[in-house]
């Protein structure tokens, strides 16, 4: 076991037992600080789009008046939830025996500097692993996916997706509509896995999202004040010129994104830093996960040290039946693939490389630990109020409040096939909101 492991597994087991939590020399005693128990629900395909018109009903009318989601359903999750999965409504393809709902036990403090969060979730297994790479009958192959793809639906390939917790947070100013909706406000109809998604074709030829632009091919979450033009499929295609998004976000009209994900960043104790404006993009820099895939010669980039994995350069098809150790590849244990070695059938690979030298703004989230024990997951988050950046960052100040959203993905799922919070607000030390973070010295 290497070293970061060994670290990232010490922490764990301190967050585990309840005990005072030492993080980058800063001491927090969780025993002492306010929790909140929050209710996430499951969304399906319900959209802004779907929030605004007519197939919401009266709540179409209560949204255009500016009353927010929890003024009409507060204590509601579970029942929307369940009704949502149970794929009566608003779910085309709903999951045999997923829950409409999930709790999550908050807690959130702050001094001058930074702000700490505390976070604790149902999960009957650690999500650790992502897709791998299996070597057949001489070439490698993927494998492996999220619970709702086609293969892993005709059982031809397994679930294998990384659970992962994500908190949405916005200035207050720059985006009103999350104020209101909340995560809604970055959901439409023609994303991925939505009713109304284009083609990959039609997205890789547009001038600002495709090959000329950011090089996307599908949709994911956006903002309406980066669109010309929205309707009721939504507006993928209409985006602003690359000059009116750039002043929008220089504006602070964005949501800040951070995502701790259980394969991809908790091996080296941190979480992505991202935003959503145009597209969901992440913060520039160098953020700790890159694709362990070389397109030029069709093999891996790297494979494990023999050294340091009883000899061998790759796990095998047993080690993924493992509840843990949630293997990775990382900085301590990579070496250069070999193509030259003896690869037999069912040698596996992991498609993921993972760093913990991260730069620039993508690295902010830098100090995020999380640890699975007696079935439950829990994190524990540590952040600069101010980053410094304020191109893709919202800063925040102790006795101010801000619009939040919670997310959690688990069961191998991606996607819109998470759970959600209605929108709420974070105070700190005003007593304000939903989630009411304390001063701590």
């Amino acid at each position: 076991m290497n070293k970061t492991r060994t670290l990232t597994t010490l922490i764990g087991a301190l967050l585990a037992s309840g005990s005072a939590v030492a993080t980058d020399l800063q001491s927090v005693d969780w025993s002492s600080i306010p929790s909140t128990e929050l209710t996430l629900f499951y969304p399906g395909q319900s959209s802004y789009e779907w929030i605004v018109n007519e197939k919401h009903g009266p709540g179409a009318t209560e949204t255009r008046a500016g009353k927010t989601c929890l003024d009409c359903h507060a204590e509601e999750e579970a029942d929307i939830g369940n009704l949502i999965v149970s794929g009566e409504k608003l779910e085309p393809t709903p999951i045999p025996g997923k829950a409409g709902s999930l709790k999550v036990k908050v807690q959130a403090a702050f001094d001058q500097e930074y702000l700490y969060l505390k976070a604790v979730w149902a999960a009957r297994e650690a999500g650790q692993y992502h897709d791998y790479i299996v070597y057949r009958d001489g070439k490698w192959e993927k494998t492996g996916s999220h619970r709702v793809s086609g293969k892993v639906a005709a059982g031809v390939e397994p679930p294998i997706y990384e659970d992962r917790f994500t908190v949405m947070l916005g200035d207050g100013r720059g985006v009103p509509e999350f104020n209101q909706v909340g995560c809604w406000a970055t959901c439409h109809n023609d994303m991925r896995f939505m009713p109304d998604h284009p083609d990959k074709e039609a997205v890789e030829t547009h001038p600002v999202l495709g090959k000329g632009g950011l090089k996307k091919h599908d949709i994911r979450k956006y903002l309406l004040n980066s669109r010309t033009a929205s309707d009721r499929t939504g507006g993928w295609n209409n985006t602003k010129s690359r000059e009116e998004i750039a002043s929008l976000r220089n504006s602070g009209g964005f949501l800040d994104l951070w995502q701790w994900r259980a394969h991809r960043s908790n091996p080296v104790g941190m979480a992505d830093d991202g935003f959503v404006a145009e597209y969901r993009l992440f913060d520039a820099g160098k953020k700790m996960f890159s694709d362990n895939w070389d397109k030029q010669t069709n093999q891996p980039r790297y494979m494990f040290d023999p050294a340091g994995n009883g000899g061998k350069p790759h796990l095998t098809t047993a080690d993924l039946k493992q509840a843990t150790p949630g293997f990775y590849l990382g900085d301590t244990n990579k070496v250069a693939y070999d193509p030259g070695y003896a690869w037999k059938n069912g040698d596996v690979l992991v498609r993921r490389v993972v760093t913990g030298k991260v730069e620039g703004s993508a690295g902010d989230n830098n100090d995020v630990h999380g640890s699975h024990a007696g079935g439950k997951w829990t994190l524990v988050w540590k952040r600069k109020l101010d980053t410094g950046n304020a191109a893709d960052d919202v800063a925040m100040k102790p006795g101010q409040s801000y619009p939040i959203g919670l997310a959690v993905h688990d069961d191998h799922v991606t996607a819109r096939f998470h759970y959600v919070s209605f929108p709420m607000k974070l105070g700190l030390g005003n007593g304000e909101g939903e989630i009411n973070a304390v001063e701590i010295k």
